[in-house]
Parts: C-alpha cells; sequence; structure tokens
C-alpha cells in the first residue's frame, strides 16, 4: 500500500513540474515570438473559397401528397438496389396495390440508361418511388 502511495505522489509531482516548465520558459523571454511576428510589416493575403461561390437556392416545396394511389401510375426507380430489394419491392407493391399502374426503371450507378426516359416519367407518373442502397 505504501509503495503505491509513493508511485501516485510521484506521478503527481512529474505532471506539476511538467505544466510548470511551459510558463517558465515564457517569462524567461522565449515566449516572445508571436507577439513580434504580429507586429511584422507582413503582406496579408486573402484567398478565395475553394468551394467556390455558392449561387442562389430555388426553394420549391414537396409535391403534395395524393389522395389515392388506384388507378395512378407510379414509378419505381431503381438504381443500385437492383439485385436486392429492387425486384422484391416492385412485386409486392404490384401485388398488394393491383389497382395501380406500376412501372419499373432499373437505373445502372445514379443516373438514368436513357435520359429520354427520365422525361416520359415526368410526365407520365403521378408519384416515384426511388431506391438507392450498397
Amino acid at each position: 500500500m505504501k509503495k503505491l502511495l509513493e508511485i501516485a505522489l510521484a506521478a503527481i509531482a512529474a505532471l506539476w513540474l511538467a505544466s510548470g516548465l511551459p510558463v517558465a520558459a515564457q517569462k524567461a523571454g522565449r515566449g516572445d515570438a508571436p507577439k513580434q511576428a504580429r507586429t511584422s510589416k507582413e503582406p496579408v493575403y486573402r484567398f478565395l473559397n475553394p468551394r467556390g461561390i455558392p449561387g442562389p437556392i430555388e426553394v420549391r416545396g414537396l409535391a403534395p401528397r395524393l389522395d389515392t394511389i388506384k388507378g395512378k401510375t407510379i414509378y419505381v426507380v431503381v438504381c443500385e438496389a437492383g439485385p436486392q430489394t429492387g425486384p422484391f419491392l416492385y412485386q409486392y407493391l404490384k401485388e398488394k396495390y393491383p389497382d395501380t399502374n406500376w412501372v419499373r426503371i432499373q437505373h445502372n450507378g445514379f443516373g438514368p440508361t436513357d435520359p429520354a426516359q427520365d422525361g416520359n416519367l415526368l410526365k407520365e407518373a403521378h408519384a416515384v418511388i426511388g431506391g438507392q442502397s450498397w
């Protein structure tokens, strides 16, 4: 027990001495370098933001909710979730809601395989379900 107390006191003394050394060095005059750098006549350089200057953002609200999906056309757009969840989700929705016209689109990667297809999606769809998973 006495040995443990001696070790604890030695550790406290070492920490106390280590924390007091920087204060002593500053009092000795070695800590004056930052003051000298502030008073020198070096030029001040200004830089542009590397992310650029953001343009104005148009804030738009969300699309209104549908009262019912009966008789509506809903696109199920599956990106990376294709082999895992895409076919299962499409089949499940088609069986659960047979009165709804379900259209499945498979994208490879993050974008459409045919850019013209998105134009049809915006004209024909009443709603879109987007799927993304890794």
